[in-house]
């Protein structure tokens, strides 16, 4: 159905300042959302409140920080929550649903198909608020694959007004009439403070290389730093980073020598994160760094780690001794990704959109950009029955 963005579904009067949650319930939604929180920031014509939340909310509030965005709300879950995927989205319904009420936002902005990113934009339904959905679009035709994202993103294409997808709707998730594409905003992160990384990652995009991000703390993953120099002389396109313990142990620094390695043994969390989120594949033996990449579109490898596969999953266990092989597997297929096409706006399209959805400008696209309106000409028509199945 056709639902008028009248004032009053909005939550105010027409001088009323709108605000919107940005809930992220992980940190790759933290790479995505602050960079949306600092575009509005800067534009200043309404309001970002940051709600970090998920099964780990002290992490996503850190991320959050470590970005150089404060954190406006935490929810912490009850101390009682169990690990698995009902008691997390049990006790994220009710501390969302008390969130929106207390805040009564004029609308909420998620990203991605996580846990949730899901209950969030259900608690919205409910209480009528508009759902902005980051990422939309994405999906695949195969309701199990990638588990239980997928399924998740369907669920938001119900239930969401607006859709901002990174490169248009993709197989089997036509989205309907409210489609703004804008790119992945997490090109809108903060380069690298360590001029090393920074350096690499100006370099790969303007010269079509491939980054290998190499995250080892352990002794036993030894094996996987022995098999690198077999890895740059098999590909002349790639740059690898190496981060972590093993970074300051002496085969490393015999690696460092080479003009397509750097060292970085302690980085700091937005610096790997925000190379994580460029690199083609991370090889890794921490299990928090691997499960972030799927988040951030990198395959990973975890080295002698325990890891259930997921139908989807780009999350490979495997021993030392077989890095090589793999992640040369990886880097001749389909995840051996380039990096994508990127001009740094993507997060103001994110708050154009936005703007546009609450009536404060004319157009939702920066190059149609025209003066603030008067709020009584407010009204947009939007697709609350699009679906994304």
């Amino acid at each position: 159905m056709t639902t008028e963005f009248d004032l009053s579904m909005l939550g105010g009067s027409p001088d009323h300042e709108h605000d919107i949650l940005l809930i992220a319930g992980s940190r790759p939604e933290v790479a995505r959302l602050a960079p949306v929180a600092t575009a509005v920031a800067k534009a200043d014509r309404f309001r970002a409140i940051t709600v970090a939340t998920g099964a780990d909310p002290m992490s996503v509030d850190e991320a959050f920080d470590a970005f150089g965005v404060p954190t406006d709300i935490t929810l912490l879950l009850p101390f009682e929550t169990g690990p698995g995927l009902a008691d997390v989205a049990a006790a994220l319904l009710t501390r969302l649903d008390r969130l929106m009420v207390d805040q009564d936002p004029s609308a909420v902005l998620i990203h991605g198909g996580g846990v949730a990113a899901s209950i969030a934009a259900t608690v919205a339904f409910w209480r009528r608020i508009p759902v902005v959905h980051m990422q939309a679009g994405m999906g695949t035709d195969d309701l199990l694959c990638p588990f239980p994202q997928e399924a998740h993103r369907r669920v938001i294409g119900q239930l969401a007004s607006l859709f901002l997808t990174t490169s248009g709707a993709a197989l089997g998730s036509p989205l309907g009439p409210n489609v703004l594409t804008i790119g992945d905003t997490v090109h809108g992160l903060p380069a690298p403070e360590d001029p090393r990384c920074a350096d690499v990652l100006a370099r790969i995009r303007p010269e079509n290389r491939r980054l290998v991000l190499v995250d080892l703390a352990r002794p036993s993953s030894h094996d996987a730093l022995a098999g690198l120099a077999g890895l740059l002389e098999r590909f002349d396109d790639i740059e690898v980073v190496i981060s972590g313990d093993l970074a300051s142990d002496q085969l490393a620094l015999d690696l460092g020598r080479h003009p397509r390695v750097v060292l970085t043994p302690a980085p700091e969390l937005a610096d790997l994160l925000v190379t994580l989120a460029a690199a083609s594949v991370l090889i890794s033996d921490d299990t928090d760094l691997v499960g972030d990449a799927p988040g951030l579109g990198t395959a990973a490898v975890l080295v002698d780690g325990p890891n259930v596969p997921q139908p989807g999953d780009s999350i490979r266990s495997i021993g030392g001794s077989s890095v090589l092989a793999d992640v040369t597997r990886i880097l001749e297929g389909d995840h051996g990704r380039r990096p994508a096409p990127s001009d740094g706006a993507e997060a103001q399209r994110a708050e154009q959109a936005v703007a546009w959805m609450f009536g404060l400008c004319r157009s939702p696209h920066l190059d149609d950009e025209a003066d603030h309106v008067d709020p009584d000409t407010a009204a947009r028509k939007v697709d609350t029955g699009s679906t994304e199945a």
